[in-house]
Order: C-alpha cells, then structure tokens, then sequence
C-alpha cells in the first residue's frame, strides 16, 4: 500500500495531463478556426466588403472587393475596358445629375412610385429616392449609365399605369361562360385560361358581379370563341370532369330563371 506523498504525487500528475490535454483541445480549435477565417478572407479582400453586401459574383464590383474568381476577373477587366474606351471617346463616366432627376420627378407627377422608377430602370431606390429629394443644385453626379436607365423609362407606361383600366358590364362575359360551361369545360380550366380565380368565374356566371374590366371582358370573348371550335377531350379534360361542369351549369341555367 503506498504512502500518503505518493498517492498525492500520482494525483497532481493525472491532473497535469488532463490539464495539458485540455489546452491541447482548446488550442486546437481555436488554430483551426483560424485557418478557417484566413480561407475566407482569401476570396474577398478582409473589410472591403460591406456585411450586407448584395454583389454576386460574375459582376465587376465582385472583383473590386477582391474576389479572384475567372469570371469576377473576366468581368472587372471588361469593365475597365468599356470604361477606357468611353473616356478616349470624350464621354465621362459621371455626368450631372440634373436630367435624370427631372425625368424621375415627372415620371413619379405621371403616376409611378420611386419603387416603379427603379423597377422599370434597374436603378436602386435609394438613389431614385435621392433624386426626387435632392434640388437639382445639390445633386451628386450620378453614373453615366444611371442616367441613361431613368431617361430611358418611357412615359407610356406611366400612363398606362396612371389610366384607369375601365369597367364594363358584365352580362355578355357571364352568357359566354355559362355556354362554356354547358358544353363541359370546368371552371378550373376557364380560370387557368383566363389567368383569374374560380370565385372570379362563379361569381361573373351568378350575376353577383355585375360589372367586370375590360381585359377580363375582352378575355373572356376570346377565349369563347377559341373554345367553343373545339371539345374538352382535345384539351385533355377527363369525361367525368365535363359531365359535371354540365349538370353545374343546368343547375345554375334553372336557378337563374326562377330568380328571374
């Protein structure tokens, strides 16, 4: 049986190698996780990139922030080239202003929000909301080709956003979609068609909506008349699908006659 000193000696080194074991661990992590962020910082410049950063790569801005991946480096050398050329040609890249925010600000007084100016132009909304802020003494220079997207926008579809879509009545829509019916087409069919709701098409036939736009009433004539040249089978409509989209519809014819 050994000595008290001994088993203390034997204790303190089981505890020295658990102790040198843990630090082991430890450091190992930690010289891992720094190997990891030192790849990570290889592909992008360490801080240039901004945390929220929406750049993809394949985009010149992808290779200004360090990225060398082929086609990041293809397209920064691209745009250094384009950009060469415009300045041997006279033209700068940065222009004023003043043209863009006036087309934004007529645009947005013709009906578009500054998320439709951007939509339509593939400018930014920050910048577009700038430049309907900003007087045109104190805007900033904008990209050339910034520019040329607001200027670009045409202000046909302005209005045509901005003009009402124009309502009509309903009853000769609802008579096309009742015949429809009666010669076996559902009402699923019709809506995918018709790029609407089946609600949309109950409702039109019930007369409970008794005035419709004209797109949908336009679109409802052509699609009788393409329809009706032709029978459910060719479109791939099962047999037991059309018997019920026709007893529906004599239902409905009955209905509305006693009502009327």
């Amino acid at each position: 049986m050994s000595s008290l000193p001994e088993q203390a000696a034997k204790l303190g080194s089981r505890r020295g190698k658990g102790t040198e074991n843990t630090i082991g661990v430890i450091g190992d992590s930690f010289e891992r996780a720094a190997q990891a962020a030192g790849s990570r910082q290889g592909s992008t410049s360490a801080g240039a990139r901004p945390v929220r950063s929406r750049v993809r790569h394949g985009s010149p801005s992808c290779a200004g922030y360090g990225c060398t991946r082929p086609e990041c480096r293809a397209a920064a050398r691209r745009d250094r080239a384009r950009r060469t050329r415009e300045l041997q040609a006279g033209r700068p890249a940065r222009v004023p202003a003043s043209e863009a925010a006036a087309r934004a600000a007529l645009l947005r007084d013709a009906g578009l929000s500054a998320g439709d100016i951007a939509a339509l132009s593939g400018v930014s909304v920050t910048l577009v909301r700038r430049l309907l802020r900003l007087p045109a003494d104190r805007q900033p220079r904008v990209h050339r080709t910034t520019a040329e997207a607001i200027l670009g926008v045409p202000l046909a579809r302005a209005s045509a956003r901005r003009r009402h879509r124009g309502l009509i009545p309903s009853h000769a829509s609802a008579v096309c979609l009742q015949e429809l019916a009666e010669r076996g087409w559902p009402t699923g069919f019709l809506a995918g068609w018709l790029g609407t709701s089946t609600q949309t098409i109950a409702m039109i036939r019930a007369r409970k909506r008794p005035r419709i736009t004209l797109d949908l009433d336009r679109a409802i004539h052509n699609c009788h008349g393409e329809l009706t040249a032709s029978t459910p089978a060719e479109y791939g409509i099962a047999a037991h699908r059309s018997r019920n989209a026709r007893a529906a519809a004599r239902q409905r014819a009955r209905r509305l006659l006693h009502t009327s």
